[in-house]
């Protein structure tokens, strides 16, 4: 799931992102990135179905949610990529997949069922049911899967999102297509102006979530060498 800010990609927003650097996430700073992914997915429909709590709660439970997910994913070898200022304070976040020929549902579940004392039961299975329902509907085929980009609330609009989702196009292996999903359907016209197509909607626990796609480019001359 993704969650960008919005008004994020005009020439003058990211203009104004002089000092930050985006560097490779690494597992160690798995505290600071997933309080980060916890208060950017706070007021996410999908996460409020999921928690069905209030925000306080909301954002306690799916930062330890989101620690288990950076850590599985860091050491396990998938790229994920964080965007920090001069001080070394993160700003945004993203986690990728590289191709597979479907999303495996079952690494979402064990996440949760990893962090169950700390989310809770009812929480832990609204979870895994809501990563089953989107699993189902990858596409066939390869794929580079956006699955987390998050940005510092307090920072929306200053083009962290836009940077990030660069950073995924353009270290994506060529001829395959990428793909991500989103509960807000504000972010469709960013991803729109990032190159993705809306595949379609799907319901996940009754909320509205749209499969987008970005077509694969083409390999650079050095690729096919």
């Amino acid at each position: 799931m993704t969650t960008p800010p919005r008004g994020d990609d005009t020439a003058a927003t990211v203009a104004s992102l002089t000092g930050y650097t985006v560097s490779v996430l690494r597992w160690e700073d798995e505290r600071d990135a997933a309080a980060l992914l916890a208060r950017a997915f706070v007021d996410d429909p999908l996460v409020v179905a999921i928690c069905d709590a209030r925000a306080a709660d909301r954002e306690k439970r799916m930062r330890w949610g989101f620690r288990v997910a950076i850590r599985s994913h860091c050491l396990t070898a998938q790229p994920a990529w964080t965007m920090t200022d001069s001080a070394g304070r993160a700003a945004g976040v993203v986690l990728v997949t590289r191709p597979r020929t479907t999303v495996y549902e079952k690494a979402d579940v064990f996440f949760a069922l990893w962090g169950l004392l700390h989310i809770g039961l009812r929480v832990g299975r609204r979870g895994a049911k809501a990563a089953r329902i989107i699993a189902e509907q990858a596409p066939g085929g390869a794929f580079t899967y956006l699955r987390t980009l998050g940005v510092e609330p307090e920072l929306h609009g200053r083009g962290v999102g836009s940077r990030l989702v660069d950073q995924v196009v353009r270290t994506a292996p060529a001829g395959v297509p990428i793909y991500l999903e989103t509960a807000k359907e504000q972010n469709l016209g960013f991803y729109a102006r990032h190159g993705f197509h809306c595949l379609g909607e799907l319901r996940c626990l009754d909320v509205p979530v749209w499969r987008l796609l970005r077509p694969a480019r083409v390999a650079r001359a050095e690729e096919r060498a």
